[in-house]
């Protein structure tokens, strides 16, 4: 038969051993949920929070906007050559030729929903006397600029565009990008989504929008359309006379 030994005493018996085992129990239920405190505490710090170029700030919730974000850092935006003569922007002008009125506008520093429905109302013809809402009466629209856009607040970072997909192209369903991928892929197509999707969706938005150009740059290639942006013109100074000598005033005799 088998003989066992002297108990133990430092043997913790089994009602203790069911105690570590409640304590270890609560232990790993309060290291969890410390974790899971962390995490969410990590979700919601605003300086955990993606910002553009990972410049994290304070956000304070009471703010109108919480942070302020652009498409580009500002050495990647475009500059001026050291060399190029000086140009100054006349921000619109309309010019009319054989083919009807063309509108160009300089978009820098415009507001993107405000510039859009500008746009859209030029392109309907609602600006004109003989309006008529199932014919094509509006003028052509010319916008340069546009890589120069406005968005308030932390609109780049948080404004998202969905391009649907069916799952012959791709199941994986709509691709969503943010207003900052969607500028660094094509500057125009922000303004030009905000055109189309203010103009009513029937059969003559697409005759609108081939009336529509939309340029990121500067200057714009319609032959015969003349520039927004003008060189500046050296006016002569006119530099007044240090000293007037006046002949005296010889009385009549």
């Amino acid at each position: 038969s088998l003989e066992l030994g002297p108990r133990n005493p430092s043997w913790p018996g089994p009602r203790s051993r069911v105690g570590s085992a409640t304590a270890f129990g609560a232990d790993m239920a309060l290291f969890c949920s410390a974790a899971r405190l962390k995490r969410m505490t990590r979700r919601l710090d605003p300086s955990k929070t993606w910002q553009s170029f990972r410049d994290a700030k304070i956000i304070n919730p009471f703010a109108e906007y919480q942070w302020i974000s652009q498409p580009y850092p500002e050495y990647n935006m475009p500059k001026v050559a050291p060399d190029a003569k000086p140009h100054r922007s006349i921000r619109a002008l309309s010019h009319q030729d054989e083919k009807g009125w063309h509108h160009v506008i300089d978009a820098k520093g415009r507001d993107v929903g405000k510039l859009a429905a500008l746009v859209s109302r030029l392109l309907q013809g609602k600006h004109r006397a003989d309006f008529v809402a199932n014919k094509i009466v509006g003028d052509s629209v010319i916008v340069v600029n546009a890589i120069n856009v406005f968005f308030p607040g932390h609109t780049w970072d948080t404004k998202i565009y969905r391009f649907y997909r069916n799952r012959f192209t791709d199941p994986r369903g709509p691709k969503v990008i943010t207003a900052t991928r969607l500028m660094m892929i094509n500057p125009s197509i922000i303004l030009s989504r905000a055109v189309k999707g203010m103009l009513p969706k029937n059969l003559l938005r697409n005759n609108w929008l081939r009336k529509f150009y939309c340029y990121p740059g500067a200057i714009h290639p319609h032959w015969g359309v003349p520039q927004v942006y003008l060189p500046v013109e050296k006016r002569p100074e006119v530099i007044a006379n240090a000293f007037s000598i006046e002949q005296p005033v010889q009385p009549n005799l």
